[in-house]
């Protein structure tokens, strides 16, 4: 994935994945909470019963309180980021190479902002709903400005998308082995998406549910086409011209971005089951969550076989750690988040597994997760600016 760069501190909008990276592992641990712990007649856990399940037992007081604390370092780290990431941004806009930027197909990367700012919201969501005493209690007075904040987020997104969407592929000269860098959008609107229908699964006011399923469907279509004409137009061209080394990250882009359309879709449906009575039922989210998986390992397989052959990992971990290296750190982290979904919530409504038999799939789900952190900790330290290969 190329980028220009000439910001003096070597800062490019692409090192903005770092800041996502912290926020994704932030949900990633509190996705162990919701699953395995109880929160009767609560569609989350809170402070509240995290608390009694603690007390109910010392293998549960440290399996939260480690949790806790993971969520706690991980989401510090992803507010700092997201400060040195807007401050990095605003440098980065005063550069002699701005304009040059702006104007090429690398300039969609500044979708990167409205990205990691609609992460940052649910990271707040997750921190009050863990570490605030009765936060719960005044629900409904935050869903509506959580819709406002996702809001202000999904006008700066299109504002940035439509400005840029006029000349993206009049001229296909730098756009040659860049992959699927122009799905970038799509995991945007996607990101926005999983953030309004929060509202519509969570909220029993009708009209705060019904404006946060407005605002999900709206970006979930703007997702879906953004990503479904950017593959038809690049695929074949992927076919001729090959995928160059720096850009072999963004082939596993599809899998962060079904991530969060999966949930997205299956809050939906959570919603128009408690708000509007809908006969939603237990196999239809299964099947839900299945094909987004499916379409996760397709685009796992796909990038796998691109990185054998130019040895795209190798290039971005090891030999010229880079900017677009930390695009790797997502991919993980949505599969680990999908992969949840899918036992709890596909898997074992379906009875395939059970409590028992579901460790069969949660200890590699682990695994993946140990090392996408591992990953994360590595690209801190190698591929930051003024520590890793120029962006190229």
């Amino acid at each position: 994935m190329k980028t220009q760069n000439s910001n003096p501190s070597g800062f490019v909008p692409l090192h903005g994945l770092a800041t996502l990276g912290a926020g994704g592992l932030t949900v990633s641990f509190f996705i162990w909470l919701l699953f395995l712990t109880p929160h009767p007649g609560l569609p989350v856990p809170v402070f509240e019963t995290l608390s009694a399940y603690a007390g109910s037992g010392e293998g549960a007081w440290w399996f939260v309180r480690l949790l806790q604390a993971a969520i706690a370092v991980f989401a510090l780290i992803h507010l700092y980021l997201v400060v040195w990431m807007l401050r990095g941004l605003s440098a980065f806009k005063r550069s002699a190479g701005f304009a040059a930027f702006r104007q090429s197909h690398q300039g969609i990367q500044w979708m990167v902002r409205p990205l990691v700012l609609a992460m940052m919201i649910n990271v707040m969501f997750i921190l009050g709903m863990v570490f605030v005493p009765g936060l719960w209690d005044i629900r409904e007075m935050l869903f509506p400005l959580a819709l406002i904040g996702f809001g202000l987020v999904a006008l700066d997104a299109i504002t940035i998308w439509s400005s840029h969407l006029a000349g993206l592929y009049e001229n296909t000269a730098d756009n040659a082995g860049s992959g699927l860098a122009g799905m970038l959008p799509a995991f945007t609107f996607a990101m926005v998406a999983v953030g309004f229908s929060a509202s519509a699964a969570m909220s029993h006011e009708k009209v705060t549910a019904g404006v946060g399923f407005t605002g999900a469907v709206l970006l979930i279509v703007f997702a879906f086409f953004i990503a479904t004409a950017h593959f038809i137009v690049q695929f074949p061209a992927m076919m001729r011209e090959g995928v160059k080394a720096p850009a072999s990250g963004t082939l596993w882009m599809a899998i962060p971005i079904s991530t969060v359309l999966g949930i997205a879709v299956y809050r939906l449906m959570m919603g128009a089951q408690h708000v509007w009575g809908a006969a939603v039922g237990q196999v239809l989210p299964a099947v839900t969550l299945l094909v987004f998986m499916a379409v996760q390992v397709f685009f796992y397989l796909l990038g796998r076989a691109v990185m054998q052959r130019n040895q795209g990992w190798r290039y971005l971990v090891t030999d010229h750690p880079q900017a677009a290296s930390l695009s790797l750190i997502c991919p993980g982290v949505g599969a680990f988040v999908l992969g949840m979904f899918v036992v709890f919530r596909a898997l074992m409504p379906l009875e395939i597994l059970n409590s028992s038999t579901q460790w069969i799939l949660l200890m590699p789900l682990l695994l993946l997760q140990l090392a996408t952190i591992g990953l994360f900790l590595r690209l801190m330290r190698t591929a930051m600016p003024g520590q890793g290969a120029p962006a190229s």
